[in-house]
């Protein structure tokens, strides 16, 4: 199964346009991640509608999260660093893993609540994170974490080049290896400037010369492990 680990949609962007996009490009579905409440809401609808977009990951507060526990598409929550330890508590509990950009709280909520699975969300801003490659291979020895190598295009001078980024993605690899590392387009942040299918090669560009057994993992078999989605949902 292959899955775009992040991305989410816009009254411009739909989800039409998505599926057919997965389509053209040989990939099953997707994980669509919600910007606010309303969004989460939203895109709960759309899972219900659309058999492609394999899960949901909320945002919001916590009683807002909480009502939509019992759908059968929801399957993280995006974290805020400005929640109090006891909504990542709460998350824990409910067995809901949560994404994080801010790699040092990551950490920190790795070491005090050792049942909280973690998505390190767009590797966990590389240029943004002192001593990144340090932390980023502490976040991988906790076994209940995963990393995306997400919006790789998106924050980086136009037009891209996959030599920027490149030692990033290897070190990911190196560190949680092709079961713990997944592929996000962060479409449609990407345009106008780049279309889906860059962000893709921006990927495998990344990546280098790879097994198909590996690429297979990177391009699907990660997430659908990590968020627990059958080839037949």
């Amino acid at each position: 199964m292959r899955l775009d680990a992040h991305q989410y949609f816009t009254p411009e962007h739909t989800p039409e346009h998505f599926d057919t996009i997965l389509k053209r490009n040989r990939f099953d579905g997707s994980i669509a991640v919600a910007r606010s409440a309303q969004d989460t809401v939203q895109l709960l609808e759309i899972a219900t509608r659309f058999d492609f977009v394999r899960g949901v990951i909320a945002s919001g507060e916590l009683e807002e999260i909480r009502g939509c526990r019992a759908h059968p598409k929801l399957r993280g929550v995006v974290g805020l660093p400005s929640w109090p330890a006891g909504v990542f508590e709460q998350i824990a509990a409910w067995g809901l893993p949560v994404e994080l950009e801010q790699l040092p709280l990551a950490l920190e909520l790795g070491r005090r609540l050792p049942s909280l699975r973690v998505a390190i969300v767009h590797l966990g801003l590389p240029e943004e994170c002192a001593d990144w490659e340090r932390a980023i291979a502490e976040a991988a020895r906790n076994p209940r974490f995963v990393a995306k190598a997400s919006g790789l295009i998106t924050h980086g001078p136009q037009p891209w080049n996959a030599v920027r980024f490149r030692p990033w993605v290897q070190h990911a690899l190196t560190v949680f290896d092709r079961e713990r590392l997944m592929f996000g387009s962060d479409w449609p942040h990407t345009l106008p400037d780049n279309v889906w299918k860059e962000a893709l090669a921006a990927f495998t560009q990344a990546i280098g010369a790879q097994s198909m057994e590996t690429r297979e993992w990177l391009l699907g078999g990660a997430a659908a492990r990590f968020y627990g989605i059958d080839a037949d949902c």
